[in-house]
């Protein structure tokens, strides 16, 4: 039997990007244009990885709110 997957394919794309994103910017800081605004840089990514963690573990939670209400 197939394991389901958690959330939308909207979410799962947006937690994707989010990461990718997340790990970029850090490898963009360290170009030596950007070295006088690097903390804006990682500031940004620490944003972007936790807002991407807080999707998933909001869909988890409805995840598991529907199928203990089944």
């Amino acid at each position: 039997m197939a394991e389901r997957v958690r959330g939308t394919s909207r979410e799962r794309a947006t937690v994707a990007a989010l990461v990718i994103v997340g790990v970029a910017l850090p490898v963009i800081a360290n170009l030596q244009l950007f070295q006088d605004v690097v903390w804006i840089f990682w500031l940004t990514s620490f944003t972007l990885i936790a807002t991407a963690l807080a999707l998933l573990v909001r869909a988890t939670v409805r995840e598991r709110r529907r199928s203990s209400s089944s």
